[in-house]
């Protein structure tokens, strides 16, 4: 009888050991984060510059020929820092949904953002904003310029070529949270 229940233990042990390093060959991949793809992760960078306040950080961030950019100078971008920079300029958009709209022709995204304020409302309240940032690439390099009045799509897609959005969650959103932090799409889809 010790043989039989020596042998079962070893077979178990044997079977468990061979079956090791199986679960990932069996899942399926996690699906990516904004944080693993360059162009969002730019975008993301952007829109904490733009919630912190921090306008030199934001005008350092974009290209600066034509109309891609939200000051003439650096000089006049850091007169606008916001007041309250100081307390805001360490923390980072941690909890958010978005967005992604890929324009193929030109290599340009759209990412519509949403996630909670740094700064409360009047009623003491921290609420869920929306920010859209345009990434496009230009010599493999991506750059971003916020996107005011929530365009159309058809305005922005013009005759290029759009792909479906992609919806992207920060890695620790629960559920419950994911429903609330899911930005509604881009009007004119």
């Amino acid at each position: 009888m010790k043989k039989i229940l020596a042998f079962i233990s070893v077979i178990a042990v044997v079977g468990m050991l061979a079956s090791c390093g199986n679960d990932e060959a069996t899942t399926e991949p996690k699906p990516k984060t904004c944080e693993q793809i360059e162009p969002c992760k730019t975008a993301l960078q952007y829109a904490t510059y733009v919630e912190q306040g921090a306008e030199d950080k934001v005008y350092e961030m974009e290209n600066h020929t034509g109309k891609h950019e939200s000051y003439d100078s650096l000089e006049k971008a850091k007169r606008y820092i916001a007041e309250d920079y100081k307390q805001y300029k360490n923390q980072q958009i941690k909890k958010y949904g978005v967005l992604e709209y890929t324009l193929t022709k030109n290599k340009s995204y759209f990412y519509k953002f949403k996630y909670n304020s740094f700064r409360k409302n009047e009623n003491g309240i921290k609420e869920p904003t929306t920010l859209i940032v345009h990434i496009y690439e230009k010599s493999g390099d991506y750059y971003p310029i916020e996107v005011f009045n929530y365009p159309s799509l058809r305005d922005i897609q013009g005759s290029k070529e759009m792909g479906s959005p992609k919806i992207y969650y920060s890695s620790n959103l629960t559920s419950k949270e994911k429903g609330k932090f899911k930005p509604k799409a881009i009007e004119g889809e």
